[in-house]
């Protein structure tokens, strides 16, 4: 089977990572240059990077993930999560390039849950409005899939775990080659990838059996209840 070219932003995060480990399974290679050689921010390198890319894909990972800083550091996260998207978009519609946009469950307000690809969204922290923003971005282009999901790495990071926060979020080996198989598939559109419903306490409990139950009254920050999505349409 030949091998196909993707073009890789955030080669080095928790998701980028993860999809460049499992990439010989797929048949797949993940041009993924570092940071230093295609930050997002600077558009005359997301074009040079982009336009010397042969392959016909580009996904976009690269993002300010961090919920609790953005609200401290908004301006840098807009710049990022948006003002690089805007540059990886424009590369892409000038050269064509299919771009898949890693979004997130956050766009949702967590107000209802099992929500649906069709479904409004409205963001409430920064770094939500910023992916929002972002993703609302990417599409204008038709030729461009939107993947909402979320996750962890391959353990879970907290001592304490969430008993009252519902989510489809999962580790990165799980959801990984569920963003893959929608890539390959040459989709395009709105997907939601995760698992089923569950709250952050069973998610923990899979991998951390010392984690201590904690609700959502005990935080600092607000945060959606419920942000599970509907992913029957994925499998």
């Amino acid at each position: 089977m030949e091998i196909k070219d993707i073009f890789l932003t955030g080669g080095s995060g928790t998701l980028g990572s993860q999809m460049i480990l499992d990439s010989a399974e797929y048949n797949i290679k993940f041009t993924s240059p570092s940071s230093d050689d295609c930050d997002i921010r600077v558009g005359w390198q997301v074009d040079e990077n982009i336009k010397n890319f042969k392959g016909d894909t580009v996904v976009h990972c690269a993002a300010f993930t961090d919920v609790k800083a953005a609200e401290k550091y908004p301006l840098l996260a807009a710049h990022i999560n948006v003002l690089g998207t805007f540059n990886v978009l424009q590369a892409c519609i000038k050269y064509k390039k299919r771009l898949v946009y890693i979004s997130t469950d956050y766009v949702f307000d967590g107000k209802k849950g099992n929500y649906k690809t069709y479904d409004s969204i409205n963001p409430l922290s920064n770094y939500a409005k910023t992916k929002a923003a972002a993703e609302l971005l990417v599409r204008t282009y038709d030729n461009s899939l939107v993947i909402r999901t979320s996750f962890y790495g391959k353990k879970f990071p907290y001592e304490k775990a969430l008993v009252d926060q519902w989510t489809s979020k999962d580790y990165v080996d799980v959801i990984s080659p569920l963003v893959t198989g929608c890539i390959i598939k040459h989709q395009t559109g709105i997907i939601h990838v995760g698992s089923p419903k569950s709250t952050v306490y069973e998610i923990a409990k899979r991998r951390s059996k010392s984690v201590i139950p904690i609700s959502m009254q005990d935080l600092e920050i607000e945060i959606p209840r419920d942000t599970s999505l509907h992913v029957d349409e994925v499998f």
